[in-house]
Protein backbone atom coordinates (compact mmCIF):
# COMPACT_ATOMS: atom_id res chain seq x y z
CA UNK A 1 0.00 0.00 0.00
CA UNK A 2 0.98 3.57 -1.03
CA UNK A 3 0.19 7.21 -0.44
CA UNK A 4 0.46 9.52 -3.61
CA UNK A 5 0.28 13.04 -1.81
CA UNK A 6 -2.96 15.27 -1.91
CA UNK A 7 -4.17 14.38 -5.53
CA UNK A 8 -6.07 11.05 -5.56
CA UNK A 9 -6.92 9.26 -8.58
CA UNK A 10 -9.58 7.14 -9.37
CA UNK A 11 -9.84 5.26 -12.87
CA UNK A 12 -12.62 2.59 -13.16
CA UNK A 13 -12.96 1.09 -15.92
CA UNK A 14 -15.74 -1.28 -16.25
CA UNK A 15 -17.11 -4.38 -18.91
CA UNK A 16 -20.61 -5.20 -18.33
CA UNK A 17 -20.90 -8.98 -18.68
CA UNK A 18 -24.17 -10.21 -18.16
CA UNK A 19 -24.51 -13.87 -18.35
CA UNK A 20 -28.17 -15.30 -19.41
CA UNK A 21 -29.41 -17.42 -16.33
CA UNK A 22 -28.29 -15.41 -13.91
CA UNK A 23 -24.46 -15.17 -13.71
CA UNK A 24 -21.64 -12.52 -14.29
CA UNK A 25 -22.05 -9.30 -13.41
CA UNK A 26 -19.70 -6.82 -13.33
CA UNK A 27 -15.85 -6.97 -14.37
CA UNK A 28 -14.52 -3.64 -12.90
CA UNK A 29 -10.98 -2.33 -12.92
CA UNK A 30 -10.86 0.14 -9.64
CA UNK A 31 -7.94 2.17 -8.98
CA UNK A 32 -8.74 4.40 -5.50
CA UNK A 33 -5.55 6.56 -4.13
CA UNK A 34 -5.45 8.13 -0.98
CA UNK A 35 -4.40 11.67 0.39
CA UNK A 36 -1.64 12.24 3.29
CA UNK A 37 -1.55 9.13 5.39
CA UNK A 38 -4.28 7.03 3.56
CA UNK A 39 -3.43 3.75 1.83
CA UNK A 40 -4.39 3.24 -1.81
CA UNK A 41 -6.49 0.12 -2.81
CA UNK A 42 -6.88 -1.26 -5.92
CA UNK A 43 -9.87 -3.65 -6.51
CA UNK A 44 -9.34 -4.45 -9.74
CA UNK A 45 -11.45 -6.83 -11.61
CA UNK A 46 -14.29 -7.45 -9.55
CA UNK A 47 -16.57 -10.14 -10.97
CA UNK A 48 -19.88 -9.77 -9.03
CA UNK A 49 -23.02 -12.22 -9.18
CA UNK A 50 -26.24 -10.87 -9.46
CA UNK A 51 -28.42 -13.46 -11.46
CA UNK A 52 -29.41 -10.93 -13.98
CA UNK A 53 -28.87 -10.24 -17.97
CA UNK A 54 -27.87 -11.60 -20.85
CA UNK A 55 -24.53 -12.29 -22.83
CA UNK A 56 -25.37 -9.71 -25.35
CA UNK A 57 -24.10 -7.40 -22.98
CA UNK A 58 -20.28 -8.54 -22.54
CA UNK A 59 -20.57 -8.89 -26.41
CA UNK A 60 -21.48 -5.88 -27.56
CA UNK A 61 -20.90 -3.17 -24.13
CA UNK A 62 -17.26 -3.06 -24.59
CA UNK A 63 -15.24 -0.82 -22.16
CA UNK A 64 -16.63 2.34 -20.60
CA UNK A 65 -14.10 4.49 -18.57
CA UNK A 66 -14.73 6.90 -16.58
CA UNK A 67 -11.76 9.07 -14.75
CA UNK A 68 -11.59 11.80 -12.29
CA UNK A 69 -8.37 12.98 -11.02
CA UNK A 70 -8.87 15.76 -8.21
CA UNK A 71 -8.16 17.40 -5.07
CA UNK A 72 -9.27 15.23 -1.94
CA UNK A 73 -8.68 16.07 1.56
CA UNK A 74 -8.58 14.02 4.13
CA UNK A 75 -10.93 11.01 3.92
CA UNK A 76 -10.07 7.32 2.09
CA UNK A 77 -11.32 7.40 -0.79
CA UNK A 78 -12.57 3.81 -2.08
CA UNK A 79 -14.53 1.99 -5.04
CA UNK A 80 -15.81 -1.49 -5.25
CA UNK A 81 -18.13 -2.48 -7.91
CA UNK A 82 -19.47 -5.97 -8.65
CA UNK A 83 -21.87 -7.81 -6.21
CA UNK A 84 -21.15 -10.86 -4.04
CA UNK A 85 -22.22 -14.45 -5.01
CA UNK A 86 -22.82 -15.78 -1.68
CA UNK A 87 -19.10 -14.75 -0.40
CA UNK A 88 -17.49 -15.33 -3.61
CA UNK A 89 -16.28 -12.90 -5.83
CA UNK A 90 -13.99 -13.22 -8.78
CA UNK A 91 -10.96 -10.62 -8.29
CA UNK A 92 -8.02 -9.61 -10.69
CA UNK A 93 -6.12 -6.96 -10.11
CA UNK A 94 -4.63 -5.80 -13.16
CA UNK A 95 -2.40 -2.75 -12.19
CA UNK A 96 -0.74 -5.03 -9.24
CA UNK A 97 -0.11 -7.65 -12.06
CA UNK A 98 1.02 -5.01 -15.07
CA UNK A 99 3.52 -4.32 -12.41
CA UNK A 100 4.79 -7.80 -11.43
CA UNK A 101 5.20 -8.10 -15.47
CA UNK A 102 7.02 -4.99 -15.63
CA UNK A 103 9.10 -5.45 -11.97
CA UNK A 104 8.23 -2.27 -10.62
CA UNK A 105 6.45 -0.90 -7.63
CA UNK A 106 2.80 -0.34 -8.19
CA UNK A 107 3.24 3.38 -7.10
CA UNK A 108 5.52 3.62 -10.64
CA UNK A 109 2.62 2.36 -12.54
CA UNK A 110 0.29 4.69 -10.98
CA UNK A 111 2.14 8.13 -11.48
CA UNK A 112 2.87 6.82 -15.29
CA UNK A 113 -1.16 6.72 -15.54
CA UNK A 114 -1.90 10.02 -13.80
CA UNK A 115 1.19 11.28 -15.96
CA UNK A 116 -1.25 10.45 -19.25
CA UNK A 117 0.52 7.08 -20.29
CA UNK A 118 -1.69 4.06 -21.42
CA UNK A 119 -0.72 0.50 -19.89
CA UNK A 120 0.83 -0.52 -23.11
CA UNK A 121 2.86 2.69 -22.85
CA UNK A 122 4.58 2.12 -19.96
CA UNK A 123 5.39 -1.33 -20.65
CA UNK A 124 6.96 -0.23 -24.04
CA UNK A 125 8.66 1.70 -21.94
CA UNK A 126 10.07 -1.11 -20.00
CA UNK A 127 11.06 -2.71 -23.52
CA UNK A 128 7.91 -5.10 -22.93
CA UNK A 129 5.71 -5.62 -26.10
CA UNK A 130 1.90 -4.91 -26.05
CA UNK A 131 1.56 -7.56 -27.72
CA UNK A 132 3.68 -9.67 -24.54
CA UNK A 133 1.89 -7.46 -22.14
CA UNK A 134 -1.38 -8.91 -23.35
CA UNK A 135 -0.30 -12.43 -23.53
CA UNK A 136 0.83 -12.38 -19.71
CA UNK A 137 -2.06 -10.56 -18.59
CA UNK A 138 -4.66 -13.24 -20.22
CA UNK A 139 -2.54 -16.07 -18.96
CA UNK A 140 -3.16 -14.49 -15.68
CA UNK A 141 -6.49 -14.04 -15.76
CA UNK A 142 -6.86 -16.64 -17.52
CA UNK A 143 -5.50 -18.48 -14.10
CA UNK A 144 -8.76 -16.20 -12.41
CA UNK A 145 -11.65 -17.50 -14.58
CA UNK A 146 -9.85 -21.30 -14.21
CA UNK A 147 -10.24 -20.62 -10.12
CA UNK A 148 -13.77 -19.25 -10.15
CA UNK A 149 -14.62 -22.41 -12.14
CA UNK A 150 -13.37 -24.59 -9.98
CA UNK A 151 -15.17 -22.83 -6.97
CA UNK A 152 -18.29 -22.90 -8.75
CA UNK A 153 -18.86 -18.77 -9.19
CA UNK A 154 -19.28 -19.31 -12.92
CA UNK A 155 -19.99 -22.59 -15.02
CA UNK A 156 -16.99 -23.71 -18.05
CA UNK A 157 -19.73 -22.47 -20.67
CA UNK A 158 -19.87 -19.14 -19.34
CA UNK A 159 -15.77 -19.54 -18.85
CA UNK A 160 -15.58 -20.27 -22.28
CA UNK A 161 -17.41 -17.14 -23.30
CA UNK A 162 -15.25 -15.02 -21.62
CA UNK A 163 -12.13 -15.94 -22.81
CA UNK A 164 -13.22 -15.73 -26.31
CA UNK A 165 -13.61 -11.79 -25.70
CA UNK A 166 -10.72 -11.85 -23.30
CA UNK A 167 -7.93 -10.49 -25.71
CA UNK A 168 -10.35 -7.78 -27.09
CA UNK A 169 -10.87 -6.42 -23.12
CA UNK A 170 -8.11 -6.67 -22.59
CA UNK A 171 -6.19 -4.58 -25.25
CA UNK A 172 -8.94 -1.82 -24.81
CA UNK A 173 -8.06 -1.99 -21.31
CA UNK A 174 -4.16 -1.75 -21.52
CA UNK A 175 -4.27 0.77 -24.42
CA UNK A 176 -6.91 3.18 -22.53
CA UNK A 177 -6.10 6.47 -20.31
CA UNK A 178 -7.36 6.05 -17.29
CA UNK A 179 -6.70 9.90 -16.85
CA UNK A 180 -6.08 12.35 -18.92
CA UNK A 181 -3.10 15.30 -18.57
CA UNK A 182 -5.65 17.97 -18.41
CA UNK A 183 -7.21 16.60 -15.44
CA UNK A 184 -10.76 16.64 -17.45
CA UNK A 185 -13.61 13.66 -17.05
CA UNK A 186 -14.47 12.42 -21.07
CA UNK A 187 -17.63 11.01 -21.67
CA UNK A 188 -17.77 9.83 -25.49
CA UNK A 189 -19.03 7.21 -26.42
CA UNK A 190 -17.69 4.17 -28.31
CA UNK A 191 -18.02 4.46 -32.07
CA UNK A 192 -21.37 2.58 -33.35
CA UNK A 193 -22.01 0.58 -36.24
CA UNK A 194 -18.61 0.25 -38.09
CA UNK A 195 -18.40 -1.74 -40.96
CA UNK A 196 -15.54 -2.52 -43.17
CA UNK A 197 -15.77 -3.78 -47.26
CA UNK A 198 -13.56 -4.22 -49.89
CA UNK A 199 -13.51 -1.62 -52.63
CA UNK A 200 -10.98 -3.85 -54.82
CA UNK A 201 -7.42 -5.45 -54.26
CA UNK A 202 -5.78 -2.41 -52.81
CA UNK A 203 -8.80 -0.59 -50.94
CA UNK A 204 -11.19 -1.13 -47.40
CA UNK A 205 -13.74 1.52 -46.80
CA UNK A 206 -14.66 1.98 -43.71
CA UNK A 207 -18.12 3.60 -42.36
CA UNK A 208 -19.41 4.37 -38.74
CA UNK A 209 -21.97 6.32 -36.84
CA UNK A 210 -21.32 9.98 -35.40
CA UNK A 211 -20.16 10.06 -31.98
CA UNK A 212 -21.57 13.37 -30.03
CA UNK A 213 -19.36 16.26 -29.11
CA UNK A 214 -16.31 14.16 -30.67
CA UNK A 215 -14.14 16.24 -33.03
CA UNK A 216 -12.44 13.34 -34.75
CA UNK A 217 -11.46 9.95 -35.03
CA UNK A 218 -8.81 7.67 -34.89
CA UNK A 219 -8.07 4.68 -36.86
CA UNK A 220 -6.65 1.49 -35.86
CA UNK A 221 -5.44 -1.64 -38.76
CA UNK A 222 -4.21 -5.10 -37.68
CA UNK A 223 -3.93 -8.22 -39.52
CA UNK A 224 -4.59 -10.36 -37.30
CA UNK A 225 -7.94 -10.22 -34.75
CA UNK A 226 -5.94 -10.07 -31.40
CA UNK A 227 -2.94 -8.66 -32.99
CA UNK A 228 -1.25 -5.62 -32.79
CA UNK A 229 -3.49 -2.85 -33.97
CA UNK A 230 -1.45 0.59 -35.43
CA UNK A 231 -2.75 4.00 -35.81
CA UNK A 232 -3.18 4.24 -39.72
CA UNK A 233 -4.87 7.73 -39.83
CA UNK A 234 -7.12 10.28 -37.61
CA UNK A 235 -10.11 12.04 -39.10
CA UNK A 236 -12.98 14.24 -39.15
CA UNK A 237 -15.33 11.92 -40.40
CA UNK A 238 -17.35 9.27 -40.07
CA UNK A 239 -15.94 7.24 -42.88
CA UNK A 240 -12.28 5.91 -44.27
CA UNK A 241 -10.82 4.39 -47.12
CA UNK A 242 -7.64 3.04 -46.11
CA UNK A 243 -5.74 2.17 -49.63
CA UNK A 244 -2.07 2.51 -47.64
CA UNK A 245 -0.33 -0.62 -48.07
CA UNK A 246 -2.84 -2.96 -48.43
CA UNK A 247 -2.02 -6.35 -49.88
CA UNK A 248 -4.61 -8.10 -52.40
CA UNK A 249 -6.18 -10.90 -50.82
CA UNK A 250 -5.57 -10.62 -47.88
CA UNK A 251 -8.14 -9.75 -44.34
CA UNK A 252 -7.15 -6.65 -42.40
CA UNK A 253 -9.09 -6.16 -39.16
CA UNK A 254 -10.33 -2.41 -37.73
CA UNK A 255 -11.29 -0.29 -34.76
CA UNK A 256 -11.30 3.37 -34.32
CA UNK A 257 -12.20 5.52 -31.18
CA UNK A 258 -13.75 8.93 -31.21
CA UNK A 259 -11.40 11.85 -29.36
CA UNK A 260 -12.05 15.44 -28.48
CA UNK A 261 -10.22 17.73 -26.06
CA UNK A 262 -10.98 15.86 -23.07
CA UNK A 263 -9.40 12.51 -24.08
CA UNK A 264 -10.69 9.52 -26.38
CA UNK A 265 -13.54 6.86 -25.97
CA UNK A 266 -13.18 3.15 -25.94
CA UNK A 267 -12.54 1.56 -29.22
CA UNK A 268 -15.38 -0.21 -31.30
CA UNK A 269 -15.91 -3.43 -32.07
CA UNK A 270 -13.61 -4.68 -33.99
CA UNK A 271 -14.45 -5.27 -37.98
CA UNK A 272 -12.73 -6.88 -40.74
CA UNK A 273 -12.66 -6.98 -44.58
CA UNK A 274 -10.70 -9.34 -47.36
CA UNK A 275 -8.73 -7.69 -50.33
CA UNK A 276 -9.90 -8.79 -53.36
CA UNK A 277 -7.33 -11.02 -55.61
CA UNK A 278 -5.51 -8.48 -57.93
CA UNK A 279 -6.32 -8.94 -61.48
CA UNK A 280 -3.35 -10.96 -62.30
CA UNK A 281 -1.47 -10.92 -65.72
CA UNK A 282 -2.54 -13.91 -67.39
CA UNK A 283 0.02 -16.32 -69.27
CA UNK A 284 1.04 -15.68 -73.01
CA UNK A 285 -1.33 -18.06 -74.99
CA UNK A 286 -0.81 -19.65 -78.31
CA UNK A 287 2.87 -19.46 -78.76
CA UNK A 288 4.51 -20.84 -81.37
CA UNK A 289 7.82 -21.55 -82.59
CA UNK A 290 8.64 -21.24 -86.59
CA UNK A 291 11.97 -22.02 -88.22
CA UNK A 292 13.59 -19.25 -90.43
CA UNK A 293 16.70 -20.86 -90.86
CA UNK A 294 19.60 -22.54 -89.93
CA UNK A 295 20.53 -19.83 -87.69
CA UNK A 296 16.64 -18.03 -87.12
CA UNK A 297 13.39 -18.71 -85.16
CA UNK A 298 10.39 -17.04 -85.16
CA UNK A 299 8.41 -16.89 -82.01
CA UNK A 300 4.89 -15.20 -81.99
CA UNK A 301 2.20 -15.38 -79.23
CA UNK A 302 -1.19 -13.27 -78.32
CA UNK A 303 -1.36 -10.21 -76.24
CA UNK A 304 -1.96 -10.22 -72.70
CA UNK A 305 -4.03 -7.76 -71.20
CA UNK A 306 -2.46 -4.91 -69.30
CA UNK A 307 0.82 -6.33 -70.40
CA UNK A 308 3.68 -3.68 -70.82
CA UNK A 309 6.55 -6.32 -71.84
CA UNK A 310 7.58 -9.81 -72.27
CA UNK A 311 10.40 -11.99 -71.06
CA UNK A 312 11.77 -14.74 -73.41
CA UNK A 313 13.08 -17.89 -72.40
CA UNK A 314 14.83 -20.24 -73.69
CA UNK A 315 16.73 -24.16 -73.33
CA UNK A 316 18.01 -26.48 -75.01
CA UNK A 317 16.43 -29.35 -73.56
CA UNK A 318 12.11 -29.35 -72.35
CA UNK A 319 13.33 -30.09 -68.63
CA UNK A 320 16.57 -28.20 -68.95
CA UNK A 321 17.53 -24.91 -67.48
CA UNK A 322 15.98 -21.78 -69.24
CA UNK A 323 17.77 -18.74 -69.46
CA UNK A 324 15.99 -15.25 -70.09
CA UNK A 325 17.47 -14.06 -73.71
CA UNK A 326 15.28 -10.97 -74.00
CA UNK A 327 12.68 -8.38 -73.32
CA UNK A 328 10.39 -7.02 -76.07
CA UNK A 329 7.09 -4.98 -75.98
CA UNK A 330 5.43 -6.86 -79.15
CA UNK A 331 4.04 -10.33 -79.23
CA UNK A 332 6.21 -11.76 -81.44
CA UNK A 333 10.46 -12.50 -81.39
CA UNK A 334 12.91 -13.75 -83.55
CA UNK A 335 15.67 -15.66 -82.42
CA UNK A 336 18.79 -15.10 -84.08
CA UNK A 337 22.62 -16.42 -84.22
CA UNK A 338 21.28 -19.87 -83.17
CA UNK A 339 23.26 -23.44 -84.01
CA UNK A 340 22.24 -25.29 -87.25
CA UNK A 341 20.63 -28.57 -86.47
CA UNK A 342 19.71 -27.88 -83.22
CA UNK A 343 16.34 -28.27 -81.37
CA UNK A 344 15.42 -25.17 -78.56
CA UNK A 345 12.61 -24.74 -76.20
CA UNK A 346 10.88 -21.40 -75.29
CA UNK A 347 8.27 -19.69 -73.18
CA UNK A 348 7.35 -16.90 -72.13
CA UNK A 349 5.96 -14.54 -69.43
CA UNK A 350 3.90 -11.35 -69.37
CA UNK A 351 4.94 -8.43 -67.30
CA UNK A 352 4.07 -5.01 -66.01
CA UNK A 353 5.00 -2.46 -63.47
CA UNK A 354 3.65 -4.30 -60.46
CA UNK A 355 3.42 -8.03 -61.47
CA UNK A 356 4.60 -11.04 -64.03
CA UNK A 357 2.71 -13.79 -65.33
CA UNK A 358 2.89 -17.66 -65.39
CA UNK A 359 4.84 -18.98 -67.97
CA UNK A 360 3.18 -19.61 -71.22
CA UNK A 361 3.35 -22.96 -72.30
CA UNK A 362 6.76 -24.47 -73.82
CA UNK A 363 7.16 -24.66 -77.49
CA UNK A 364 10.17 -26.37 -79.79
CA UNK A 365 11.55 -25.87 -83.25
CA UNK A 366 15.03 -26.86 -84.65
CA UNK A 367 16.91 -25.10 -87.12
CA UNK A 368 18.16 -26.33 -90.38
CA UNK A 369 20.89 -28.24 -91.41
Amino acid sequence: MFNIGKKAFIGAVTVGCLFGGGLLSNVTVANAATIQGSSQQITGFQTGINGQGLLNRWLQSGISSQRQFGQQQGRKLRQQQGQQFGQQKLQFDIFSQVASILDVDEQTIMDNLQAGETLAEIAESYDVSEATLLSKLEDLFGDTIDNAVTAGTITETQATEMEDQLTERLTQLVESLFNNSNGLNTSLSAVNDLSASSDGSDEISLDWNSVNDATSYCIYRATSYSGTYTKIDTVTTTSYTDDTDLADDTTYYYKVQAVNSTGTSAYSSIVFATTDESDALSAPDDLTATVKSSSKISLEWDSVSNATSYYIYRSTSYSGTYSKIATTTTSSYTNTSLSADTKYYYKVKAVNSSETSAYSSIVSATTED
